[in-house]
């Protein structure tokens, strides 16, 4: 499991959203690419959420990207949104 000691949940107010979180972890230099196929409706969703809270942070910009990548190392640490993920990818949402 990663050490939640080594990881900021979000980026300090007006700096950069996170990049490239914990690529060293793998021992990998370079990142991994994966992709999400989103309906219209989640895509919209999520565009206006990323300029909102680009707003709120105080950031010029925040990506699909960089909420993925949050998300992701967030899942890694959190064992309670790990169960809340399981039981939605058992009904499917």
């Amino acid at each position: 499991m990663i050490n939640s000691a080594d990881h900021t949940s979000a980026p300090a107010r007006g700096g950069p959203p996170a990049k490239h979180l914990h690529w060293a972890d793998s021992g990998r230099t370079k990142p991994v690419r994966r992709s999400v196929d989103l309906s219209p409706t989640y895509h919209i969703k999520l565009t206006q959420w990323c300029a909102e809270t680009a707003d709120v942070i105080g950031t010029a910009r925040v990506t699909g990207q960089d909420v993925i990548r949050a998300l992701v190392a967030r899942l890694l640490m959190d064992e309670s949104l790990a169960r809340k993920i399981r039981a939605d990818l058992s009904i499917d949402i």
